[in-house]
């Protein structure tokens, strides 16, 4: 990642946060088209779906999806470069978020290797409402052999259901420890 000096197993995704912060943009997110580099939107293409986003300078960003034909996925993924976690014990997240009618969806933490990649998934599914909160979620590294130390690039993968909701993203951050 360009112009990014922290090299810890956390620091490109606080990079490409603290980037989204600054990003002031209305309109349409474009699957695969990142917002931010290592910040972008997958839609199934067999499906019909649309993403609406709006991102002012020193907020995240909230986002409406429409489902008009659910497909098999619509997921926020958020890049965490090659994350070395040798050295680590647990890793998850904790994001701030509200939404005007009640949405759940879920998060894992996506790691590839030459020829794919393994998800797993965070234990909690996040609840959005019409009252900011706060959701805490982690994994135990070693618990999860599906986690393996190295790997050749990792992203935080949000699954929303496949229909029509509204959020508010007010803040994410990543927990390497």
């Amino acid at each position: 990642m360009s112009n990014n000096l922290d090299l810890s197993p956390d620091g490109q995704l606080a990079f490409s946060l603290r980037s989204l912060h600054g990003l002031d943009y209305v309109g349409p997110a474009i699957n695969g088209q990142h917002l931010v580099p290592g910040i972008f939107f997958s839609l199934d293409p067999e499906a019909d779906n649309r993403v609406e986003v709006e991102s002012r300078p020193g907020e995240l960003m909230s986002f409406r999806l429409h489902a008009d034909r659910p497909g098999r996925w619509l997921t926020l993924n958020m890049g965490v470069g090659s994350a070395n976690f040798s050295a680590s014990v647990i890793v998850g997240f904790a994001c701030k978020l509200d939404s005007p009618a009640t949405t759940t969806f879920r998060v894992c933490l996506r790691s590839g290797y030459e020829g794919g990649h393994r998800d797993v998934f965070f234990p909690k599914t996040v609840v959005a409402y019409p009252k900011t909160a706060l959701h805490l979620d982690l994994l135990e590294i070693e618990a999860h052999p599906d986690i393996n130390p190295q790997a050749e690039w990792r992203e935080i993968v949000l699954f929303f259901q496949r229909d029509s909701a509204q959020i508010n993203l007010r803040d994410f951050r990543l927990i390497v420890v």
